[in-house]
C-alpha cells in the first residue's frame, strides 16, 4: 500500500509542480511522509499481533496434547482398574489390590479398610503403609466399633469425599491429611476405606475422580465377589440335593441359599404335578404375604408357568402390592431344555424383594441358572419315583414267579404226598408211609431254606458296604450247608450304586441256593476282579456240573431269575457247565457307565 501511495504520488509531482506555489509542495510532502509513517506502524503492529496469536495458538495445541495423553493415560488408569478388579478372585485380592492403588495412584502414605459383612457387622480389618497413630490396631478396632459404625451410617459427608470427619477426636482429633470413606451399594454397605495423606490440603479435582472411580470400583468387585459366593453355595446347595430324597426338604434348604444369593425377603417354589397339572408342591421362606397379595402371586406364577419365560419388575405398585409390602420381583420358569416347548414349565421360583429395583439382570441370569438346576432336580426326583415304582413292580412280579415256581409247586407236590400218606396209613402200608414221610421231610427242609433265603434276600444292605454284605451271605450259607466257601476281595464293586450291588448280591444268593440244591458240591469260590472296563464275578463250584440245555423246565426259575437280575443292572450272564466239571455262573458288568451313573 505504501509503496503504490509513493509511486502515485511521484507521477503527481511533475504535474502539479509547475502550475502550485513551492510552499503547498512542502506542505504535501509533510503530509505524505505522515501518512506513510502511520501505515508503517500499523503494518508491523499487524505482524506482531499475528505472531503472538501464533504463539498463543501453538501454547494452546500443547495444552490440549498434554491434555488428551492426560485423558489417555487416565482412561489407560482406568481399563487397568477394571481389569485388575476383574481379574480378582476373591475379597481378600480385592481389599489388598484398593489398597494398593490408593498408595499408587494417589500417592496415600498408608492405607487401611474395615470390610462388613451382610449383615453390617465388621470384620478383621486390614492396613498398608505406614498408619499415624502408635498403635495402628487401636485404630482399625476403633473404626470397626459399633458406635462409629452408627455415626457412619448417618454421616452427611460421605459423598463429598472430605478430610474432615467427626469422627477424628480424643486421641485422633490432631491427625491431618486423613479421608475415611464409607463404601455403598445401594442399601448395602461394604467396609470403610481410610487414606492417610503426606498432606492436610486434601486431594485436587482430578485425585477425587480418580478415587471417586477407585471406590465404585472397589464397591462394584465386592459386591460381585459376594454374589459369585452366594451363586456358588447356592450350586453346591443344588449338588447335594441328588443325595436327598425328600423333595420338599431339599426345597427349603435351596431356598434358604437363594434367599441368601439374591438378598430377597421372599423366595416361593412352585412345582406342578406332572400327571394332573395343578399345583402339588408349594414351599415358600420369608416374610409373611397377606391373602390379599396372593392374587398378584398367583396371577405371576400362572403367567411364568403358562409363557415359560421371566418376569422382572423393578418396581410393583399399587394397592395389592403396597399391602404385600413387596416392591420388586423376580420369576424364572423350571423348564427342561429337552422338554416340549408347547407344553406348560414344571414349575416356577419368584422371589420379591421390598426394595424397589433390588433387581437387575444380573440377578435375573443368576435365577434363571438355578431354576435351571432346580428343573434337573426336580426331573430327576420324578424319574428315581418312576424307576422305584417299576422296579418295585419287576420284583413283585418276580417274587410272584419265584413263589409260583418254587413255594407253590412244593405246596403242590406236599399236598399230593399227604394224599397218599392218608391212603398208605388207610391201607396199612407202613414202609411206603415211612418213605413217603422221610420224601416229606426232605422237601420241607428245602423249603424252609428257600424260605429263609427268600427273607434274606429281601433285607437291605449292611452298613459297612458290598464286602461285608457279600461276607454275611456266604457265612449264611456255610453256616446252612457246611459248604467251604473261598471268598476273594470284591472291594472294586463297593463303588457301585446300592441298586447294582443289591442286584448282585441276589444273583449269587440264587447261584449259591443252585449249588446247595443240585450241585452234589464241596467247595464253591467267588471270584470279583475288574477286567479291562468291566468287573466280572464268577461263583464256581465243583460239583457234578450239567448240559444248560438239559436243565428241566421246573428246574429253570433260578437261571431265569438271574439273567434278568443282571439284564436289569446292563451285565452279561453266562452260565459255563460241563457234567462231572462243576459250574460257573459269570456276570460282566461294564464300569465306566456305572461310574459315570454315580
Amino acid at each position: 500500500m505504501a509503496l503504490l501511495l509513493i509511486i502515485v504520488y511521484e507521477g503527481l509531482e511533475w504535474n502539479w509542480q509547475v502550475s502550485s506555489p513551492r510552499g503547498w509542495w512542502t506542505t504535501l510532502d509533510a503530509f505524505v511522509l505522515a501518512l506513510l509513517g502511520a501505515l508503517a506502524y500499523f503494518s508491523v503492529d499487524r505482524v506482531l499481533r499475528m505472531v503472538e496469536e501464533r504463539e498463543a495458538l501453538k501454547v494452546q495445541l500443547g495444552r490440549a496434547e498434554n491434555e488428551l495423553n492426560e485423558a489417555r493415560q487416565r482412561q489407560g488408569t482406568l481399563l487397568r482398574i477394571s481389569q485388575m478388579y476383574l481379574d480378582a478372585s476373591d475379597e481378600d485380592e480385592v481389599v489388598e489390590l484398593a489398597l494398593n492403588l490408593s498408595r499408587e495412584l494417589l500417592g496415600a502414605r498408608g492405607a487401611s479398610f474395615v470390610p462388613l459383612d451382610e449383615n453390617a457387622q465388621p470384620l478383621e480389618a486390614r492396613s498398608m503403609g505406614e498408619i499415624p497413630f502408635t498403635e495402628a490396631r487401636t485404630w482399625l478396632e476403633y473404626l470397626a466399633s459399633p458406635g462409629v459404625r452408627e455415626a457412619c451410617d448417618v454421616c452427611q459427608n460421605r459423598e463429598q469425599l472430605t478430610h474432615v470427619c467427626p469422627l477424628l477426636k480424643d486421641a485422633y482429633q490432631d491427625t491431618t491429611g486423613v479421608y475415611c470413606i464409607p463404601l455403598r451399594r445401594g442399601e448395602q454397605d461394604y467396609g470403610i476405606l481410610n487414606l492417610f495423606l503426606p498432606h492436610s490440603s486434601g486431594l485436587d479435582d482430578e485425585a477425587q475422580l480418580l478415587l471417586r472411580t477407585l471406590l465404585d470400583e472397589t464397591t462394584i468387585a465386592l459386591e460381585n465377589v459376594r454374589m459369585r459366593q452366594r451363586a456358588m453355595i447356592a450350586l453346591h446347595q443344588l449338588q447335594k440335593l441328588r443325595e436327598k430324597t425328600d423333595l420338599n426338604g431339599l426345597l427349603a434348604d435351596l431356598l434358604v441359599s437363594l434367599r441368601e444369593t439374591l438378598e430377597a425377603d421372599y423366595v416361593l417354589v412352585s412345582i406342578q404335578d406332572g400327571e394332573s397339572g395343578y399345583q402339588k408342591t408349594e414351599v415358600s421362606i420369608g416374610v409373611d404375604i397377606p391373602e390379599n397379595a396372593r392374587h398378584l402371586i398367583n396371577g405371576i406364577l400362572q403367567s411364568v408357568l403358562t409363557s415359560r419365560e421371566p418376569v422382572l419388575l423393578e418396581s410393583a405398585s399399587g394397592g395389592v402390592a403396597s399391602a404385600a409390602g413387596l416392591h420388586a420381583m423376580l420369576a424364572a420358569p423350571l423348564v427342561v431344555q429337552e422338554s416340549s416347548k408347547d407344553g406348560p414349565a414344571l414349575g416356577v421360583i419368584l422371589v420379591a424383594s421390598r426394595r424397589a429395583r433390588a433387581f437387575g439382570q444380573r440377578q435375573l441370569s443368576i435365577l434363571q441358572m438355578i431354576a435351571g438346576q432346580v428343573s434337573l432336580v426336580v426331573q430327576n426326583v420324578r424319574l428315581l419315583a418312576q424307576l422305584e415304582y417299576k422296579t418295585m413292580i419287576e420284583e413283585r412280579m418276580r417274587l410272584a414267579r419265584e413263589i409260583h415256581d418254587g413255594l407253590a409247586q412244593t405246596l403242590g407236590f406236599l399236598k399230593l404226598k399227604t394224599a397218599q400218606m392218608r391212603t398208605y396209613l388207610e391201607q396199612g402200608e407202613g414202609d411206603l408211609l415211612q418213605e413217603a414221610v422221610d420224601t416229606c421231610y426232605s422237601v420241607l427242609e428245602e423249603a424252609y431254606q428257600d424260605a429263609r433265603q427268600a427273607i434274606d434276600g429281601l433285607r437291605i444292605s449292611s452298613k459297612e458296604g458290598f464286602g461285608e454284605w457279600l461276607q454275611q451271605t456266604v457265612d449264611e450259607f456255610q453256616e446252612y450247608t457246611g459248604m467251604v466257601v473261598d471268598l476273594c476281595d470284591a472291594e472294586i464293586a463297593a463303588g457301585l450304586p446300592p441298586e447294582i450291588q443289591a442286584q448282585l448280591i441276589r444273583i449269587v444268593q440264587e447261584a449259591l441256593s443252585n449249588v446247595r440244591k443240585h450241585a452234589k458240591a464241596r467247595q464253591v469260590e467267588i471270584d470279583c476282579q475288574r477286567v479291562g472296563e468291566d468287573m466280572v464275578m464268577e461263583i464256581r463250584d465243583d460239583g457234578g456240573g450239567f448240559y444248560v440245555e438239559d436243565v428241566p423246565g421246573p428246574s429253570q426259575h433260578g437261571l431265569r431269575g438271574m439273567r434278568e437280575r443282571a439284564e436289569l443292572i446292563g451285565a452279561d450272564f453266562q452260565v459255563i457247565s460241563q457234567p462231572n466239571q462243576g459250574t460257573a455262573v459269570r456276570i460282566r458288568l461294564p464300569l465306566k457307565e456305572k461310574e459315570r451313573l454315580v
